[in-house]
Order: structure tokens, then sequence, then C-alpha cells
């Protein structure tokens, strides 16, 4: 017989994967109708573009994770004062910082692009405002996840990726010649908006609703400076994601231009895309499972609702991952011109070293989150700085041979193995580090139990 609890954890799953599958079709659809238009080179600009979204995605400070597990304990007592002051701090901070990123992206884009023009910089200011929009909604959306809105945060997910197509198609059935890369960036824009409306208008309402849901459970005293600095100290194997993902932008598709030219941009782009099929999947499914794990942090045993979660996503993550590696390696080694209407220029053990990689590393995902949920972030960190050391070895050699492909190569061996040392020891060190957490706080609990009889 299936609990109700199972049940709920399944549905939510099935739900995940609907909205994926509808993302790997947007996923090819939208590059497919962009080459027919622009060209493989002119397809180039707009996947260098997108390469500059791991440095606009520093707008957050990778300060996200911290935010979702600080902001559990206001959601569950419906104080939705403190909960919007951090929300509008945070909007400014992400706003204040999109300016300085999109001043380095320009400059990037001067020095990667032989002739700069200036219908290439618009779509990188139409980008980055897309960028920043989807990052305060995707924050809000987690919120949505927290306060037990797993499903609908999703279907709102579905709703961007409905309105981003279907906005590209408009425009390619509509204007029969693109002047550069700006359809496909004010698509992204407009999807972004609409994403950021319905999310604000859901969780308002939803915070409205609130109210205090668990009983016994006092104000939290601290102030800002406190709240903030516990956030910074929980987000900081985020922060340093997003670091390695700044720096990735800054040297991977600009290097591969002085490489090979915009061609071989548009074929990493387009493999990058087929390796959805190895991590978005699993990615989705860990996506709500801090949210889930930081909702029962704060709960009685008696009182959690989703107790199996962890447990169920270290299983999907490792299915949908393997079934996904065999299908990207299929689709892109014999389909690659009939799914995108040109061939790869990306040679075969790259491909497969990629998609190999993407495979072990999102295997990671589910007890970084156990981890990050019960505040213990050294495993994960150590696993990144393993990472940052490839990357900044395989930069100074690629730079120096002028070979871009090489620095993806030695940048994946890096992450395979950072990956399998987490895999192999950081989970076992963290399951340790998180019973003597627990230890700690009982051995906590019984001491102040002490000074109240005494």
């Amino acid at each position: 017989m299936i609990s109700a609890d199972l049940k709920r954890q399944l549905a939510i799953k099935g739900w995940i994967l609907g909205i994926l599958a509808l993302g790997f079709v947007v996923a090819i659809a939208i590059p497919r109708l962009a080459i027919m238009r622009l060209g493989e080179v002119g397809y180039g600009v707009y996947a260098l573009i997108l390469g500059f979204s791991g440095i606009l995605a520093f707008a957050d400070l990778g300060l996200e994770p911290g935010l979702i597990r600080g902001l559990a304990r206001p959601i569950a007592m419906g104080d939705r004062e403190e909960l919007n002051g951090r929300l509008k701090a945070f909007d400014r901070i992400a706003f204040g910082v999109s300016l300085l990123l999109v001043a380095g992206c320009t400059l990037l884009m001067c020095w990667s692009l032989s002739a700069f023009k200036w219908n290439t910089f618009y779509p990188l200011i139409v980008f980055a405002a897309a960028t920043f929009v989807y990052i305060i909604a995707d924050l809000r959306a987690s919120l949505l996840r927290l306060s037990g809105e797993v499903t609908v945060s999703y279907v709102f997910r579905g709703v961007y990726l409905v309105t981003n197509l279907s906005a590209v198609v408009v425009l390619y059935y509509s204007v029969k010649v693109w002047d550069g890369v700006w359809p496909l960036c004010s698509a992204q824009l407009l999807a972004s908006c609409i994403y950021y409306a319905c999310v604000k208008v859901c969780l308002s309402r939803r915070c409205n609703a609130l109210h205090p849901r668990v009983a016994g459970l006092p104000r939290a005293p601290e102030t800002k400076a406190k709240f903030w600095s516990e956030a910074r100290r929980v987000s900081s194997p985020e922060r340093l994601n997003r670091a390695i993902q700044l720096t990735m932008g800054a040297i991977e598709r600009p290097l591969l231009i002085a490489t090979a030219g915009l061609a071989m941009v548009t074929s990493y782009d387009l493999l990058m895309r087929l390796v959805l099929l190895v991590s978005a999947v699993p990615g989705a499914l860990n996506d709500p499972l801090l949210a889930m794990l930081a909702h029962d942090s704060v709960r009685e045993s008696r009182d959690r609702k989703f107790p199996l979660a962890l447990r169920l996503t270290k299983i999907a993550s490792l299915v949908c991952a393997v079934v996904g590696l065999i299908t990207c390696i299929v689709l892109w080694a014999g389909f690659h011109h009939m799914l995108f209407g040109v061939s790869s220029r990306i040679p075969l053990v790259i491909g497969v070293l990629v998609a190999v990689v993407a495979a072990i590393n999102i295997q990671t995902a589910p007890e970084s989150a156990a981890l990050i949920a019960e505040g213990i972030v050294w495993p994960i960190n150590a696993k990144l700085y393993t990472e940052a050391v490839g990357i900044i070895l395989g930069g100074l050699i690629a730079w120096w041979l002028r070979n871009g492909l090489l620095f993806i190569a030695i940048r994946y061996c890096a992450l395979g193995l950072s990956a399998t040392g987490f895999l192999l020891l950081g989970t076992k060190f963290g399951r340790v580090a998180r019973e003597q957490e627990k230890e700690a706080c009982c051995v906590g609990h019984q001491l102040e139990r002490g000074r109240g009889y005494s």
C-alpha cells in the first residue's frame, strides 16, 4: 500500500519530469529555428551571449540556498513583514551587481568579436535584463516550494518555457529576415517577465493566507546583519560554484572563438543543449529538494511532509542520468544534423567526456542539498575547490596553446575527479557531520531544559 506522503512526492516528481520534457523540446526547437534564420555563424553570436549567463547569474552572489534556508522560519510563522523585507533587499543587491556584470560582458564581447556592432550590444542588454528578472523570479518560485506549493511553482516554469518558444515561433513566421539575435533575447525577456508576474502574485496570495503553523516556534531574534551573515555562510558552496561559472563564461566561449571561430561556439552550445538530457531531469528533481528539507528542518518529526524526499531523489537521479546519458550520446553522434540542421564540429571523445562527467556530477546534488539544509558546507566546498584548481590549470594551458577544446577537456576531467571524490568520501563525511550536529543539538536542548528546571 502506497502511503499518502509517497503519493504526494511521486506526483511532484511526475510534474517535474513533464516540465523537463517540455524544456528539452524548447531547447531543441529554438536553436533549430534560429539557425534557419541566422545561419551557423550568426547563431554563434547568440551562443556567445548565452555563454555569459554564468557571469550574469552571479548577480545573486550565490545567496539563494542561504536565503531559502533562512526564510523557512518566517514562512512557517507567517511573518510576512520579514519575508518581504528580505526579498526587497535581495532585489536591490541583484540589480546593482547586474549592472557591473553587464559592463564586464560588454568588454568580453568587444574582445571576442573581430567586428563589434551595436546590434550585438543591444541583445546583450536585453539578455541581461531577462537574466535578472529570471533570478528574482526563481527565488520566489523556490519560496513557493518552501511554503508547500511545489507543483504550482513548476506549472509557472512551464508557462515560462511555453511563452519563450511561442514568442520565437511568432517572430520566426512574422519577421522573415532577422537583423541580429535580438528576437531570441526579446522572447526570453518576455517569458521572464511573465514568469516573474505569475510567481509574485501567487507568492503574495500565499503569504497573505499564511498563519503561524508551527506550535511553539519562537520568532527569530536575529538582526539583519546576522541573517545575511548566516545566509552567506550557508551559501558559500553556491557562491563558489557561481564564481566558477563566472570564470567559465569569461574564458570558455571566447577561447573557442579564438580557436575555431563562431561556428565552433555554435557546435558547443548545441552539445550543451543535448547534455540537458543527462543533467536537466536529475537537476530538476533535485531543485525542490533543498526547499523540502528546509521545510522539514524547522518542524517536529510528526509534522514533516517529505520524509522520503532524499532517498527518492537519489534513486530517480541515478536512473534518469543513465538513461539520459545513453540517449544524449546516440542523438549527438547519429542524429545531430536531423535535429539542428548542421553537423557537429566537436570531436567524439570530447562530446562523450562532457556527457559522462555531467552524469557523474549530477549525482552529487541530492547529498549537497541535504548538507546545506543542515548548514554543513565543507564537503561541498572541498569538491568545488578541486574543480576550481582544474579550471585554473586548464585555462593557463589552453591560453598558452590557444586551444579551446583542450580547456574543455581539462575542465571536465577535473569536474569528474572532484565529483567522484565527493561521492566516495564527501557523502560519508557529510553523514557523520550531520549526526554530530544532531547530537550537539540534543545536548544543547538538554542543557537548556536543565537550566529551566534549576
